[in-house]
């Protein structure tokens, strides 16, 4: 079995192994390929050593193309200065984008529209944060204040305009919007520009809710392996050892292969990379 990783984080520090350490998870593992998504920066984040913004994360890509995909980070309410992100990074080379809703804004907010549309001139991909967020007391009331979350804003309806309007642009609703799953799957069937990614523990969530309902309006071929993690020693591998046990299953066996590696092939080769 391949594998492509369409949800993993890059989190650099001081020490000049941590390139090598996530190259390594990935050949120990026989994953062809990983998605790494931009985070932004903010307390949030630095507090708890996660310092993967665009500048870091588009250095390691670049120096292993043939290895790792880049999402750019991007902020949509600074409308005018988003635009030009976005094409700053896409002369670059990067096709895939990941966006924050949860931080206190809706996908369907009109002010954002002008960034939908230069994205949909792109024909990109965004990747969203979807369902529910982390509470995180261990940083304090003070930056997690600052730091504006409402996992209302994670709701796959909100989507339901942007995507029946902008037609060329790709949406990835990461952590399958859990506990909206449904919602999602169901946004999944009626769009056909919206996929699904799996990562994290959310993942295993929708797994368990698919297996009991065994809803019949399920379009497996927008389905996402992701793991959600850092390259820490182990931390893809447990995602790449369950899932491949949980896929055993004869209900989804059939599909194992896009879900791991096709369906994901298919956006990079669309975007060219």
């Amino acid at each position: 079995m391949k594998y492509i990783d369409f949800h993993t984080h890059y989190h650099p520090s001081d020490d000049p192994g941590v390139d090598t350490v996530f190259l390594n998870e990935m050949d120990k593992f026989g994953i062809e390929k990983s998605m790494i998504l931009g985070l932004p920066n903010h307390p949030r984040y630095t507090l708890m050593g996660m310092t993967g913004f665009n500048e870091k994360v588009y250095e390691f890509v670049s120096a292993h193309p043939d290895r790792l995909v880049m999402a750019a980070y991007i902020e949509p309410r600074n409308v005018m200065e988003a635009q030009t992100q976005i094409q700053n990074y896409y002369d670059k080379g990067v096709r895939f984008f990941k966006m924050w809703p949860g931080h206190g804004y809706s996908p369907d907010n009109p002010m954002i529209y002008p960034v939908w549309e230069k994205l949909n001139d792109l024909k990109a991909t965004v990747i969203f944060h979807t369902g529910m967020l982390g509470v995180r007391p261990h940083l304090g009331e003070k930056v997690n204040r600052m730091a504006g979350m409402n996992a209302k804003f994670g709701q796959p309806v909100l989507l339901d305009h942007p995507a029946r309007i902008f037609n060329d642009l790709t949406f990835v609703l990461a952590h399958t919007a859990y506990p909206w799953t449904l919602e999602a799957l169901e946004m999944a069937y009626m769009f056909p520009n919206i996929y699904l990614d799996f990562s994290c523990g959310l993942g295993y969530e929708a797994y368990n809710l698919i297996d009991k309902l065994r809803p019949g309006r399920l379009i497996w071929e927008r389905f996402l392996f992701g793991s959600d993690t850092a390259g820490a020693p182990g931390a893809a591998g447990r995602f790449v050892t369950r899932w491949t046990e949980l896929m055993e299953n004869p209900f989804f066996a059939p599909h194992a292969e896009d879900f791991f590696y096709n369906n994901a092939k298919k956006l990079l080769d669309r975007a060219g990379l």
